[in-house]
């Protein structure tokens, strides 16, 4: 029988991704996002004796989370790039509902959708998100305008965005 600490080290595992992405659409800013999971997962491990066995991990901790945000949020008011509170509740609502066969469809599709971009184009994403590098750290390393890697990214976002859409309707017909 595994320990208190193995358990929620099994299940905080098997969720971190799907949460960690959550707090990105929610903070936008991937190094704001690291660290409100990371408070997160202290929080929840406090908390741990709370959790009821049997009932949905995820949600549990989204719930955890979107506490967690709003506290950074108040914390670092100084920027106004953060959602307002409805906003924030419909996105963990949506992250909830979504299934983990979903969220997998979507991460096929996307892995594919990425293959099929520019050489240029992946190397942008790849230093945008992969390095976690921000726009301002991007563009220097790849020697161009803040401006410029900024209407890229957002180029690129829609065009991956029209290519997941496309690939999951295409699995739906099929």
């Amino acid at each position: 029988m595994p320990s208190k600490e193995e358990e929620f080290a099994e299940l905080f595992g098997a969720t971190q991704q799907r949460l960690f992405g959550m707090l990105v659409s929610m903070l936008r800013n991937s190094e704001d996002a690291r660290d409100v999971l990371q408070q997160t997962a202290v929080t929840a491990w406090e908390n741990y004796s709370d959790f009821e066995p049997g009932t949905d991990f995820f949600r549990w901790m989204a719930a955890l989370a979107k506490y967690e945000t709003l506290t950074f949020i108040n914390y670092k008011r100084r920027s106004k790039l953060y959602f307002k509170q409805e906003m924030m509740d419909q996105l963990v609502d949506d992250a909830c509902g979504l299934s983990d066969e979903s969220i997998e469809a979507r991460c096929t599709a996307l892995r594919e959708c990425v293959t099929k971009l520019a050489d240029t184009d992946r190397k942008l994403i790849d230093c945008r998100y992969t390095h976690g590098l921000g726009s301002h750290g991007t563009a220097k390393l790849l020697d161009r305008s803040q401006a410029s890697v900024c209407n890229s990214l957002r180029r690129i976002r829609q065009s991956l965005l029209r290519c997941i859409k496309r690939t999951l309707s295409e699995e739906k017909v099929a």
